[in-house]
């Protein structure tokens, strides 16, 4: 575990349930913060809750050896782990059943879920705060200030949080905004194929939203969830001395050429149009079948779907997109293919190594310079490989010219500008031509060298039709409005 993290244990109370009286004797008992937190065995914690026309209520039921106690009048209840794991029946888990009558004799209940976790992070702790944060330990209870955006000391008026999309249903839990300004929530242990909870935390990515008093999205932040910290395993340093990571960014792992389909599929990172801050879906499929984004959840399980708007003077602003971080802004040739409307901004990702406002990398990371990918090429050995094995891989080894050294890139390809849809990943070359990914296209936060109205990418092909006859250019110009992959680099 981190040294920097403080570690105690805390117990986080969830309301499961709630039933209401009949509607002619109507009472209620809810709780308005979806967890709360205590510190180590034997501490207690207080939460408020919420009650109508109960004259009532009762601790009927509690399991693991905590203990609970209800007070009508203040509203509230107080929930007390065991005082030590050796305690007779002492389970880190609680069930915990309030029952409630009303003075005609109607009844409500709500189970509330009690459990100890092994820790507090505060993920912008020491004005470490960020567009992206990354969390690698499971049961633990983390927290951000949300009242601040990105890297600057600049506030927000957040009145609420929460989650846009997750990638797995129920990722982050109890997530919920206290009375500093905080967003904090919950990671769980991720579960094995028979359901049952392993050591690690569940890999993935989620969106939450800060809100105004009225609705409106005031910024979002990226939580990227690793059971390998991407900060730290197996980074890499060219031998032009910039440190990259060796995943994309909101990518699960690195397949490194394996063939295994769900390797390639880990590989995926999340997609970006450029100068942008928040995050595109990965494909649901290894191969990009039929086009399908990833499948992700709101908090209540429900399905998220990125939505699409054309670029007018209204949607295509740095402010609108803010506003509307799940929005996909398309655009045509007649606005030069960028998501802004009508004028280009080259600083929206920062210049070289200076990170910017919109960055969306972890703090200490950025998005590539210009030149950072040009110590890279495809080597002869990897140009001449067989064409059928070459395909397996969904993307390529590129080689420091420098040093010698083999990078895998995975070929994600990117969202088209016209239409957001995966495209342009090469195809068979025999029917049904299925789009497949053997293209890579990663950002750099340089304008382009040719023209002003586009950006600079590092770009490889294996092509397909051709055999050998590949491709790479670490400084090719490409239209803004698409969203690709990003490789973080090391801020020096």
């Amino acid at each position: 575990m981190n040294k920097f993290f403080r570690i105690f244990a805390i117990a986080a109370i969830a309301l499961l349930s709630a039933v209401s009286c009949k509607k002619d004797d109507l009472c209620k008992v809810s709780f308005p913060v979806a967890g709360a937190f205590v510190n180590d065995w034997g501490e207690s914690t207080t939460v408020k809750f919420n009650a109508v026309n109960v004259k009532n209520i009762s601790v009927t039921s509690v399991t693991g050896g905590w203990s609970a106690e209800v007070d009508l009048a203040s509203r509230t209840v107080t929930v007390t782990a065991p005082e030590s794991e050796e305690a007779e029946g002492a389970a880190r888990t609680s069930n915990i059943t309030l029952s409630a009558t009303s003075p005609k004799g109607g009844s409500a209940g709500a189970v509330l879920v009690a459990y100890i976790v092994d820790a507090t992070v505060d993920l912008s702790a020491d004005g470490t705060q960020s567009n992206c944060y990354v969390v690698t330990q499971p049961n633990m209870k983390y927290r951000f200030n949300a009242k601040v955006k990105g890297e600057t000391s600049e506030t927000l008026a957040t009145s609420s949080i929460g989650i846009l999309w997750q990638s797995e249903n129920n990722l982050l839990r109890y997530i919920n905004l206290d009375a500093d300004g905080y967003a904090n929530f919950y990671m769980g242990y991720a579960k094995d194929e028979e359901g049952n909870e392993t050591t690690d935390i569940t890999d993935g990515n989620a969106l939450i939203a800060a809100y105004d008093n009225a609705g409106n999205i005031l910024w979002s932040w990226h939580v990227w969830s690793a059971s390998k910290d991407p900060r730290t395993d197996g980074v890499a340093t060219y031998s032009n001395g910039v440190t990259f990571m060796v995943r994309n960014l909101g990518a699960l792992a690195n397949p490194d050429g394996s063939t295994d389909t769900d390797a390639i599929h880990d590989g995926y990172g999340l997609y970006y149009q450029w100068g942008r801050k928040d995050p595109f879906l990965r494909p649901e499929y290894y191969d990009c079948a039929r086009n399908a984004d990833e499948t992700v959840y709101n908090v209540d399980g429900g399905y998220v779907y990125v939505s699409y708007e054309a670029s007018t003077a209204g949607t295509g602003t740095v402010e609108y997109t803010v506003k509307h971080p799940t929005t996909f802004i398309t655009s045509t040739s007649e606005n030069d293919c960028d998501w802004l409307y009508g004028s280009r901004n080259d600083a929206l990702w920062g210049a070289g190594s200076e990170k910017s406002l919109y960055d969306p990398c972890p703090k200490g990371w950025r998005v590539p310079a210009k030149n950072d990918f040009a110590v890279l090429d495809i080597a002869e050995a990897e140009d001449n490989m067989n064409l059928d094995e070459a395909k397996k891989l969904y993307g390529w080894q590129l080689t420091d010219t420098g040093s010698g050294q083999k990078y895998f890139y995975p070929g994600s390809g990117y969202r088209s500008y016209f239409d957001g849809i995966l495209s342009n990943m090469n195809y068979k070359d025999e029917y049904p031509y299925t789009p497949m990914p053997w293209v890579g296209y990663y950002w750099t936060n340089a304008a382009g060298s040719a023209t002003a109205t586009k950006a600079n990418a590092m770009f490889f092909d294996l092509n397909t039709s051709r055999a050998v006859i590949n491709a790479f250019n670490a400084t090719s110009d490409q239209y803004r409005a698409n969203a690709m992959q990003i490789r973080c680099v090391k801020v020096q």
